[in-house]
């Protein structure tokens, strides 16, 4: 933990300068700013550093009228668009720094690659459900960026569209770690410049996943550039709930990292999990947390001290090591900062990590999830893979009629002692 806590001590550093501009809520709007946008130039010159890099954001369309909604019937990648029609079609809406946009309930998580079918089924499926109270979307930052500074959020604009239109909220999942190769950073980012972009790992199964470069401070300042944009453009959005950063486990490098690259990573995460708060000034952040042991608990002592939420891919009944490494953290976060914990699909297949098949049922899940783990959200995976069917089982639970009615659907909906003040919204 030495090794850790001095990085962070030079890392934490450079926050200052970051937060005051790389990452706040808007180019040159301050803290005093409350949530309504504002209309600003097509493009936007960035903050200036001393590698000469800059921020040129490029504009695409947003809509959230039903008629546009109607003209556009597939999902199609648009040109550039203008920030003035970007903003115009931004719902107003304006909360002071530190109030909170709070929606807690029970959100269904969809892959980053579906189609616009799969999202219309989706829908349709929780429409009649209040205590779903939303989508999740996964994106890596590839499918965001894909060329430097030129920003394609089209997706994550009609996919909480359509969602808003069923009155649903929306929470993006991002994603800069995969179980899959070439996801994770943009091609650009793939270069010694940004130490690679990326490290690949392998999975348990004799397959391959990406990392970012987190130590990298370039491909860093890249994530928090995009951190930014994002907040720029949707914390003011009242149908986006929150953002949430991909697990922190570091995975098993095929090539040599070095211990001072590991600790790095670590600490530029902590860095990229305070600009994320910073930016979403009225947007709830959360950080799944899981492994390596000797670094998550100054990960999550970053967490709660920034009122970053807390949260973890898996829920597991019976996992000796979730139990002794993992779900304690949910003990100090409890009240503090939100809680959100995703139900994946090896949770529905076994009690403990790499159990055989032998699926808990989801009642289980649901009471240990708000009972052991304290989870003000619950995010459960779209997981149809047969035998077992599982999000079949949560939609029936859904549906019971001895399933709490309360907004939450029984989750706790206390305002976390970190924000100023909650708001809820309407469904």
């Amino acid at each position: 933990m030495s090794t850790f806590n001095n990085r962070l001590t030079l890392v934490f550093g450079m926050a200052a300068a970051l937060w005051l501009g790389g990452c706040g809520g808007g180019g040159g709007h301050g803290d005093s700013v409350g949530l309504t946008v504002a209309a600003t130039p097509s493009m936007e010159s960035g903050q200036s550093r001393s590698d000469g890099e800059a921020l040129w954001a490029s504009k695409d369309f947003e809509t959230s009228s039903q008629a546009a909604l109607e003209a556009l019937p597939q999902l199609q990648s648009p040109g550039k668009e203008t920030a003035q029609s970007l903003d115009a079609s931004v719902p107003k809406f304006s909360l002071a720094p530190g109030e909170m946009k709070w929606n807690p309930g029970h959100y269904v998580v969809l892959d980053s690659d579906i189609n616009e079918t799969i999202l219309d089924r989706a829908l349709s499926e929780i429409r009649p459900l209040p205590v779903v109270k939303g989508i999740v979307l996964r994106a890596y930052w590839s499918q965001l960026e894909p060329e430097k500074g030129v920003y394609r959020f089209w997706r994550i604009n009609r996919f909480m569209a359509k969602a808003a239109a069923q009155h649903k909220r929306f929470f993006l999942l991002l994603s800069i770690r995969g179980f899959s190769e070439g996801k994770v950073a943009p091609a650009y980012l793939r270069a010694p410049y940004y130490g690679g972009g990326a490290y690949k790992f392998e999975n348990q199964r004799g397959t391959f996943g990406e990392n970012l470069t987190l130590w990298n401070e370039r491909a860093r300042y890249r994530l928090i550039l995009l951190i930014r944009e994002l907040a720029r453009r949707y914390n003011g959005n009242p149908n986006f709930e929150g953002v949430i950063m991909a697990e922190t486990a570091f995975g098993k490098p095929v090539d040599p990292v070095t211990e001072e690259q590991k600790a790095g990573y670590y600490a530029g995460l902590s860095l990229v999990d305070t600009a994320a708060r910073r930016a979403f000034q009225n947007t709830v952040v959360i950080q799944f947390v899981n492994y390596p042991v000797n670094y998550t608990p100054g990960i999550v002592e970053n967490l709660l001290d920034k009122g970053i939420g807390l949260g973890s891919p898996d829920v597991y009944l019976d996992d000796p090591q979730h139990e002794q490494y993992i779900y304690p953290f949910n003990d100090q976060a409890r009240g503090r900062v939100p809680i959100g914990m995703q139900v994946e699909h090896h949770s529905y297949r076994s009690t403990h990590a790499g159990g055989p098949f032998d699926p808990p049922p989801v009642r289980d899940l649901y009471v240990f999830a708000r009972d052991r783990l304290h989870s003000n959200y619950i995010f459960w995976q779209r997981d149809l893979r047969e035998p077992y069917l599982a999000w079949t089982k949560v939609l029936q639970m859904f549906g019971s009629a001895d399933f709490p009615d309360s907004p939450s659907g029984g989750l706790s909906a206390r305002c976390p002692a970190k924000y100023m003040r909650c708001v809820r919204q309407a469904s």
